[in-house]
């Protein structure tokens, strides 16, 4: 089996509860994988986000530059 295959692509969506859920899931495990990260980090560029959103994402963000979270 060809390793691309076993790969599964989740591709990030701005609903509330999707982000909430990976907030969630990524501080738990403390590890975020590097296409959820860039699809968090060019959000904001696409789309208008809730404040609410928006504080989730600079959390993470925070978490990963101060080395709590591992982009993998």
């Amino acid at each position: 089996m060809i390793v691309a295959e076993k790969i599964q692509w989740r591709y990030v969506s701005h609903s509330s509860s999707h982000l909430a859920l990976l907030f969630a899931e990524t501080m738990q495990t403390g590890q975020i994988s590097f296409s959820e990260w860039y699809e968090l980090m060019t959000a904001p560029l696409e789309d208008a986000l809730s404040p609410e959103a928006e504080d989730a994402i600079t959390r993470l963000i925070y978490g990963v530059s101060h080395g709590l979270i591992r982009v993998l």
